[in-house]
């Protein structure tokens, strides 16, 4: 079996789904403003310098889990919906056609983001992926406690993923593909026989500078992996 990890906050799509999710989320008074406004202060201070404010991003995934701690499943799957719906019209105009790319060479689709699980799996459905892990929240009673059980954006956190899925599917490493464009997609790149770097940034591009992994970016994502896919064996 091949399978394909995709990311999905500027990778397949332009910015970061999680700061729509969390802004909707207070908007529909689901959870409180205050650390909802100190995770979007933290994201974006990531976001300006992320190699030298990797603890602006734990803060902000300690503020994620205090905003969703108490809220009930069923009003963040709501929530969930809303913002995808929002989000999907925003996609990169080469989403469907690299899904249907991957689909026709045998691929199954795997997408691994730090954004919330729930957006996650309604991106997973509406696309038509096969799979996909988000930021996982503890549920005890049909509400979300404060404990995060899944970060991929953190540190080990994606090549935590896909050893769960070498262990659960059985897909052979050499025969699989991921795109991403931060450094910590480099987890999963270290592991698959195809690494695209899609309009890298500046820590993926001294990461990727010397190892083997192709580069593309929204004008040639489709002809890069057509090409790469020419030489996989069916």
């Amino acid at each position: 079996m091949k399978l394909a990890f995709l990311d999905m906050d500027g990778t397949l799509f332009p910015g970061v789904v999680g700061k729509r999710y969390l802004r909707d989320l207070m908007e529909d008074g689901v959870c409180r403003p205050e650390p909802v406004h100190a995770c979007l202060a933290a994201i974006d201070r990531y976001a300006a310098a992320p190699s030298s404010h990797s603890d602006a991003l734990a803060e902000a995934y300690r503020q994620y889990a205090l905003a969703l701690h108490g809220v009930s499943l069923e009003q963040a799957r709501r929530t969930a919906t809303r913002s995808w719906q929002a989000c999907r019209d925003q996609l990169f105009p080469f989403v469907g056609d690299l899904i249907a790319l991957l689909k026709a060479h045998d691929y199954r689709t795997c997408l691994i983001s730090g954004t919330g699980d729930l957006p996650v799996q309604e991106a997973v459905r509406d696309l038509g992926l096969n799979c996909g892990r988000g930021t996982v929240t503890e549920i005890r009673d049909g509400h979300f406690t404060d404990r995060l059980t899944c970060v991929p954006a953190l540190p080990g956190g994606k090549a935590a993923v896909v050893h769960e899925l070498m262990a659960a599917e059985g897909f052979d490493p050499h025969e699989a593909m991921a795109i991403g464009n931060s450094d910590n997609d480099a987890e999963i790149f270290r592991q698959v026989g195809t690494a695209i770097c899609f309009e890298p940034d500046e820590e993926l591009s001294k990461l990727a500078a010397d190892r083997d992994w192709l580069k593309a970016d929204r004008s040639t994502i489709l002809r890069v992996c057509s090409q790469q896919l020419g030489r996989v064996p069916r």
